[in-house]
């Protein structure tokens, strides 16, 4: 292909699923993607976008392209890192996304011990829950183990989430939940057969949860280093539910010494952590 170029606005199409949010993800707009389509459909003798009801998404013939474009992608930034670390500059940017429990609670606290190891290493995170695929981050972690996709994983520990209910009212049965996009996850769904109904409140993070439970004397679901916190407030039993947590890279990264050292920090700070140390649920009163 002549202009390699293209090959990073078909990349960021099938990463974030429509031109339009390709053009957000690579700070231009519609229409310049469109044209790179429009180019590149001349050079391939068919369209490379097709019409979704999301959008203007990648053709299925494509795919082989794509591919091939993900694994060049990766190996640059893979080669990009090897350089510049062993020249003493900051590695280019790894995008870690997770839910904001594990950044909020487990990664970031941890930056202050490990200060000197990652002194090269630039970092940013992004808050993605129950995320199966990289979408344009160079790390993830999930209770999800990635089924799809040139991808290594493995399980790096688990958290541990009961049931919490108000010491005054522990037979209350209406709740506070995650988010409705998350009804599927399998502690949200031993919570409703517990309650037998829907949570009555709905919030987008166990922080959130926990904050509305405060405020409203409401039973919830929280992790069982969070529930400990919660004065007043007593673990369920028979309620405690295990989320395994896995890692995730692509493979072309394997000898990047940026996402090894990543890896290495985020597998540590997991291992370290109260919220995976506590690996049993917890019975009646604390």
């Amino acid at each position: 292909m002549d202009r390699w170029d293209d090959l990073k606005f078909l990349l960021a199409i099938e990463r974030h699923g429509t031109m339009a949010a390709a053009a957000r993800a690579l700070g231009t707009n519609p229409a310049t993607v469109s044209r790179r389509m429009e180019r590149m459909a001349d050079e391939l003798g068919m369209n490379p976008v097709i019409k979704t009801p999301a959008g203007w998404g990648t053709n299925p013939e494509v795919r082989g392209l794509i591919e091939a474009s993900d694994r060049f992608h990766e190996e640059i930034e893979r080669e990009k890192n090897r350089l510049r670390l062993k020249h003493g500059l900051q590695s280019a940017e790894i995008r870690v996304a997770c839910s904001p429990l594990i950044s909020g609670h487990i990664l970031i606290p941890a930056l202050a011990e490990c200060a000197r190891e990652m002194e090269n290493i630039q970092l940013s995170f992004h808050n993605r829950a129950m995320i199966e695929t990289l979408s344009g981050n160079d790390v993830i972690i999930s209770s999800l183990r990635p089924r799809a996709g040139r991808l290594i994983s493995r399980k790096i520990g688990s958290i541990r989430v009961q049931v919490f209910a108000p010491e005054r009212d522990p037979a209350i049965r209406d709740w506070v939940g995650l988010g409705v996009e998350l009804r599927e996850f399998e502690p949200m769904v031993c919570a409703t057969q517990y309650f037998g109904q829907p949570p009555r409140i709905h919030v987008d993070t166990f922080d959130h949860l926990q904050l509305v439970m405060r405020a409203t004397r409401l039973a919830g679901l929280l992790p069982v280093a969070s529930g400990l916190e919660m004065a007043d407030f007593v673990a369920v039993p028979d309620t405690a539910q295990s989320c395994d947590l896995y890692m995730s890279h692509h493979e072309s990264r394997r000898g990047d010494p940026a996402i090894t050292q990543v890896t290495g920090f985020i597998a540590q700070s997991v291992a370290n952590s109260s919220f995976t140390r506590l690996g049993d649920g917890i019975s009646g009163r604390r």
